[in-house]
């Protein structure tokens, strides 16, 4: 190959890579605008009666660690199996992590941020089906 073909090919690599991460990056502010303007995905009634269960089951977390961590593991269990809607079961994941966590000693508990914004989610989550009763957390 020759010293003008390589150079020539090594352009051509280098527009494309530029082209590729300049593509990828309006793709990424597209989506993002769109989550933005958006909110979270509406999720369906039969997806946000089954977050309000979990949520008042993770209420109840046993104070043995063990136990807690049974609970935690069932109730993930129910959560990949039976939600449709990704979004509200990340957001009863957070709450049943955060309620395990306090029992077993894990990491510390969320902020008051991070509290609310997981209400908010999963509230939007549910709007117009069912206005979710999301339990305090005690602080």
């Amino acid at each position: 190959m020759s010293s003008d073909t390589r150079k020539k090919t090594l352009r051509i690599a280098a527009f494309a890579v530029v082209a590729i991460v300049i593509v990828a990056g309006v793709g990424f502010g597209v989506h993002y605008a769109w989550q933005v303007s958006r909110g979270p995905t509406q999720a369906s009634k039969e997806d946000c009666e089954l977050a309000q269960q979990l949520y008042d089951r993770a209420k109840q977390v046993p104070s043995d660690p063990a136990q807690a961590q049974a609970l935690e593991v069932e109730l993930r269990k129910i959560r990949y199996e039976q939600f449709e809607n990704d979004g509200i079961s990340t957001e009863v994941g957070r709450f049943i992590m955060w309620q395990v966590n306090e029992v077993t000693g894990g990491a510390p508990n969320p902020s008051r941020a991070d509290y609310d914004d997981m209400v908010s989610n999963a509230q939007g989550h549910c709007r117009g089906e069912l206005v979710l009763n999301i339990p305090r957390y005690d602080y």
